[in-house]
């Protein structure tokens, strides 16, 4: 009986064994395949066709400039500097590619040219040049690019909702005009880069906007509130120019951009209304920002 025993177990190992001799080929045979495959595609890369790029040239906040097309083997690198254009009155440095009218961001610089690889059909583009007649000091804006300021804090179609703290309150007016004012800026018959929309709700809504104590300043903000202290900004015109600041701020992640204070910079000192190089900054980041559109 024992003899059986070893007969069996020693079958048995030998069975095992086979088995994973047998597995261990097919992994070998397996890996071979697909490294043959990875080679034979390396080695036969799908051809390059000829391809042409139509390029529309638009300044982000006056209109369009001029058109232009490039004639292009597929995957190849092509450049667009801002130099070549031939164009004026717009940053030397700042250029933005984006597929289509306003699609996905195909490429972005603040050294006045881009570089991207060219795809396998014709396709159209725009190129956005920042617009220079207002002054716009884009450094304010851009200095921490792709770190964590000068880029949207949400969506570029963002909802808020009206939400007072602190037991403070004031008119509804101000607040909406100042909204007008932002979406103003961001829509143009070329394009809408994005917008601000009043929610009902909390649950609906990017961010609260209202009147609160505000750490005892004119305004104060963080990622989720905007507010003005209606006790230290009793005008309007202080009101409008805070409520304009603190969104900016919020929505941009950007603080005292006008060394003292935002408004200073984007808001008219005496209406308090948002300038023209608060529409420009404010256009910029919607423009060059990488989220998407839908």
């Amino acid at each position: 009986m024992s003899s059986g025993r070893e007969y069996n177990l020693k079958r048995s190992r030998m069975v095992n064994r086979r088995f994973a001799l047998v597995i261990a080929l097919c992994i070998v045979s397996f890996l071979g395949g697909c490294r043959n495959e990875s080679q034979n595609s390396t080695q036969n890369p799908e051809p390059s066709i000829p391809v042409t790029l139509f390029f529309d040239v638009f300044n982000h906040t006056q209109g369009f400039l001029k058109s232009f097309e490039k004639n292009i083997l597929s995957d190849e690198d092509l450049t667009v500097r801002i130099m070549d254009l031939g164009i004026e009155g717009v940053d030397e440095e700042r250029i933005v590619i984006r597929k289509g009218r306003f699609g996905e961001l195909v490429a972005l610089s603040k050294t006045g040219g881009v570089t991207f690889k060219a795809p396998d059909s014709n396709k159209k583009f725009t190129v956005y040049v920042m617009n220079e007649s207002n002054g716009a000091d884009y450094k304010k804006v851009d200095t921490w690019i792709e770190t964590n300021q000068g880029i949207l804090e949400y969506t570029p179609y963002m909802k808020w909702r009206r939400e007072d703290r602190n037991s403070f309150e004031g008119p509804e007016d101000v607040i909406r005009d100042a909204f007008d004012q932002l979406n103003q800026a961001l829509d143009y018959s070329w394009a809408k880069y994005g917008s601000f929309q009043r929610a009902n709700h909390k649950k609906e809504s990017h961010f609260g906007v209202g009147y609160g104590f505000c750490r005892n300043q004119f305004g104060w903000h963080s990622p989720y509130w905007a507010g003005v202290n209606p006790e230290h900004c009793a005008t309007y015109e202080a009101r409008l120019s805070t409520f304009l600041e603190e969104v900016f701020e919020l929505v941009t992640r950007l603080d005292d951009i006008g060394g003292k204070d935002t408004a200073s910079m984007i808001a008219n000192p005496d209406t308090g209304e948002f300038n023209d190089t608060g529409r420009d900054l404010l256009a910029y980041v919607f423009v060059k920002d990488k989220k998407s559109r839908t």
